[in-house]
């Protein structure tokens, strides 16, 4: 009989396949290792597309096309927000999830169906706590996952997490690089480096507000910041005008990518992208009073900042909890702050808005 490993034991084992290279089956690797902890009959490990806002697959084994199909769909992301699976790094059982399992559409269509009677999700999270992607893993035996093995699956998760995380991989942060149109390599002085014979632009200028911001939300380590910025300095939103003044000036996505290496000491890689028309659908005023509310902005503070009525600050407010989904002003920060669909406020200047 196989002895299952001890934390450990466990531990070792994942610490080998951490360290193994780069180009190796890594995603295989840790099926493997998974199989020693829950005797599993499918697994399914993913990447979160945060532009397309959906599950890529990364490995598979054991589910149908018409499963691995359907994880790659947006009411599959939907049935993970509502789990809890996008916003905590603890593992769910069917019989740990909020409400029964057979009220998700993947388990009463798709699970059940295929012969599966139980199985554990966990969101997969960086040590900054971004969200990477999710494990799926299912069984025909209603007695697996056990207490223990959820919990050792949740001990892997992270380091799971980690070795695949998209940021870590030069190849895929050509492919970012390819899709900006500005870029450059931000120093702790404040001055600025080329960045792969990207071209610069003035919001990129040493001293411009961008870089101040950037400056003052630098992520931690290897993480990753994002969010919006106007292409063209805001204009005070008028309490008339709604978002219109949004569509005519356009927004870029500015990423940065800190770095934990250098030869000086850096902030992180600054890239501009335009963000396409429709992508977000928060407005101007939205994006900016959700960037003063992550800056622990109140309403009051805020309809005076803006010059705006105490009263379309908290309509600006309910509007976005309604896009976002969110049940209360706090899962709506969250979301935004993932999403990176906020335009953020310097400390000592007046509201960018």
């Amino acid at each position: 009989m196989t002895r299952s490993p001890s934390g450990a034991d466990l531990l070792h084992q994942a610490a080998v396949v951490a360290a193994s290279p780069v180009g190796a089956d890594r995603p295989g690797q840790w099926l493997g290792l998974l199989r020693r902890v829950v005797p599993y009959d499918a697994a399914w490990i993913s990447l979160f597309d945060e532009r397309d806002q959906l599950f890529s697959e990364v490995v598979s084994t054991g589910y149908d096309d018409r499963i691995r199909n359907y994880f790659g769909t947006r009411e599959v992301v939907r049935q993970a927000e509502q789990a809890g699976l996008t916003e905590s790094p603890v593992p769910q059982r069917g019989r740990d999830l909020p409400v029964p399992a057979t009220e998700y559409p993947v388990w009463s269509d798709y699970y059940l169906p295929a012969g599966f009677r139980e199985g554990l999700a966990v969101g997969l999270f960086t040590r900054d706590r971004r969200h990477v992607g999710m494990l799926v893993l299912s069984t025909e035996d209603a007695d697996h996952p056990t207490d223990v093995e959820r919990d050792l699956v949740g001990v892997l998760a992270p380091r799971i997490a980690t070795t695949l995380d998209p940021l870590r991989s030069l190849s895929v942060l050509a492919r970012v690089v390819h899709q900006a149109v500005a870029g450059v390599v931000l120093t702790h002085a404040g001055d600025t480096l080329p960045l792969c014979g990207l071209p610069g632009h003035p919001l990129l200028a040493v001293g411009s507000t961008l870089l101040r911001v950037v400056g003052e939300h630098e992520p931690d380590g290897g993480g990753s910041i994002s969010f919006l910025w106007p292409a063209r300095p805001p204009r005070r939103p008028s309490s008339r005008a709604g978002g219109s003044g949004l569509a005519r000036d356009g927004l870029f996505r500015v990423t940065v990518l800190g770095c934990t290496t250098a030869p000086v000491p850096l902030v992180g890689v600054v890239m501009l992208a335009p963000l396409p028309r429709g992508r977000c659908p928060l407005d101007r005023r939205e994006l900016v009073v959700l960037g003063l509310l992550l800056a622990g902005w109140t309403d009051e503070r805020i309809a005076v900042g803006l010059d705006l009525p105490l009263a379309a600050v908290a309509e600006t407010v309910e509007r976005s909890l309604a896009v976002l989904q969110a049940p209360d002003r706090h899962v709506a920060l969250l979301r935004a702050a993932r999403r990176g669909w906020f335009i953020p406020h310097l400390p000592g200047t007046a509201p960018p808005g």
